[in-house]
């Protein structure tokens, strides 16, 4: 073999080592990536949690209210029901003319 060989030879060994160090740091950030996405899923997923719950809290608040309702908030609610209803009378009866 001659000097320009064994010249290539060190430079390819050289080259190869690189890439088996790369491809290392790139396996171990590998790993923090996917080590990460676990713990953000987990809390993503308690986040979905409490978010179903106050969901829930939330629709049952809005039906004690509707249920605590005063007098003159149910009597303004079936006013502005009836005026609703009146309006699409009106349009139900321009369509059949």
């Amino acid at each position: 073999m001659t000097e320009q060989d064994h010249d290539l030879i060190n430079e390819f060994k050289k080259r190869i080592k690189l890439l088996i160090a790369k491809q290392d740091g790139l396996k171990q950030e590998n790993q923090r990536l996917v080590q990460q996405i676990s713990e953000l899923q987990g809390k993503l997923n308690t986040v979905r949690d409490e978010n179903e719950e106050l969901v829930k809290k939330y629709s049952d608040l809005k039906m004690a209210k509707v249920f605590s309702a005063s007098d003159d908030e149910k009597q303004e609610a079936k006013q502005t029901i009836n005026k609703i209803v009146r309006e699409i009378d009106k349009c139900i009866a321009q369509l059949n003319v």
